[in-house]
């Protein structure tokens, strides 16, 4: 559709969905469900003598997310900020309500998952979206006095609530990703550096609680800090990832002929998935999943810049940053630049809530792309004459 405005002489047409960043979505998916395959094989034929158990897992969560992703394509991104508050008022409740009835590492005292049947789910992922949802509706709301701090008490009271009750989870990582993601969020959304600088007070404080009151999470810490020669049993796996990694070369091994996957790499389909795409695929193939985030990256901020509105603009920016984030955390992870931590891949790893939500907030982006407008000048001679008419 195209509109033309006379005083302004301009044309405003429609950019409708980015098709770029669904094919990047849609390759990632796909390469996650070849290499979900590869790597859980072995161990789904151990373990239920189905070497396809944990791949028709996956299809069925790829099937509802997908579906989630078409949901959120045809609504109207205002709908959830309009109903920010409620909805942010329901994560809050599904963090309470897993501290009770959840299920996760009794070794460990970790809840992170409600679990209904053969039906999973962690709350803390839905409440990593619904965070941006908050904000976006919040900021735009109130972005005439966001230099006072006072207006700012109720988001910051709903983000310590999360962050807390993803602490008592003894989800460290999800406390991080939660904390940088409002961070960024809040940033973007204009409030002063003072004021943020006391958000980051309070994430900080509740970080380093969790980390004292864990004690797995600081040895993990404090084995990096010892240097390799005096690395635990604890960071076998990354061991065993960088063998991964390392075993690909340039080209990889071959698809579905990694020896890692047997049993020496844990959590091959899941949180070290990627250490499987560098065996079997090589450097070309770790590059070029780190490729697709990038393009990801890069429409998801085309898009917020696009945005035919303030809490559009906000909403695109935070999901952009909820995908990236977690996967810049994932790869340095995998490739030993940080302590070992659950960390998906997301669009790639196994694993339902964070495919879920991934693909849920790609239908959101879509939404807000086929809402934007490309703004172009309707002739040379009207541009000239603006430009005329603001030099001196």
């Amino acid at each position: 559709m195209k509109t033309e405005g006379s005083s302004e002489g301009f044309r405003a047409e429609r950019c409708g969905p980015d098709r770029v960043l669904l094919a990047a979505v849609l390759l990632l998916v796909g390469i996650g469900i070849v290499v979900v395959l590869s790597a859980s094989n072995f161990r789904a034929a151990e373990m239920f003598r189905d070497p396809h158990h944990f791949l028709k897992n996956h299809l069925v969560r790829v099937a509802i997310a997908l579906f989630g992703l078409w949901a959120a394509y045809r609504t109207d991104y205002r709908a959830l900020t309009r109903r920010s508050r409620f909805l942010m008022g329901i994560g809050i409740g599904l963090l309470v309500l897993v501290l009770f009835i959840g299920w996760g590492d009794d070794e460990r005292g970790a809840r992170r998952w409600i679990r209904w049947g053969p039906i999973s789910f962690q709350p803390s992922e839905l409440a990593k979206l619904l965070i941006i949802v908050y904000l976006a509706g919040f900021l735009s709301r109130r972005q005439r006095s966001l230099d006072i701090f006072r207006p700012l008490v109720p988001p910051i009271g709903v983000l310590g609530a999360v962050i807390v009750l993803i602490a008592l989870e003894k989800n460290l990582s999800a406390v991080v990703h939660v904390a940088a993601l409002s961070m960024l969020v809040l940033f973007v959304g204009g409030i002063r550096l003072i004021h943020l600088a006391k958000v980051a007070a309070l994430f900080l404080v509740v970080a380093a609680v969790s980390v004292a009151a864990c004690p797995y999470q600081l040895d993990r810490i404090l084995d990096r800090k010892d240097g390799r020669e005096d690395r635990r049993a604890s960071d076998y796996q990354v061991d065993q990832s960088l063998i991964a990694l390392g075993s690909g070369g340039l080209t990889g091994v071959g698809i579905g002929q990694s020896k890692q996957k047997y049993y020496f790499l844990p959590d091959s389909h899941t949180d070290f998935v990627l250490g499987i795409v560098g065996e079997e695929a090589g450097i070309l193939g770790t590059g070029a999943v780190m490729v697709l985030f990038l393009i990801f990256a890069w429409r998801g901020m085309r898009i917020a810049a696009r945005a035919p509105d303030r809490e559009g603009r906000l909403l695109a920016a935070g999901i952009t940053f909820l995908v990236v984030l977690y996967a810049m955390m994932n790869i340095a992870v995998v490739t030993d630049a940080i302590p070992t931590t659950g960390v998906p891949l997301p669009f790639v790893s196994y694993g339902g809530s964070s495919i879920i939500v991934a693909l849920f907030g790609t239908g959101v982006l879509l939404n807000i792309s086929r809402q934007s407008y490309r703004r172009s000048f309707a002739s040379a001679d009207l541009a000239c004459e603006r430009l005329g008419k603001r030099s001196p």
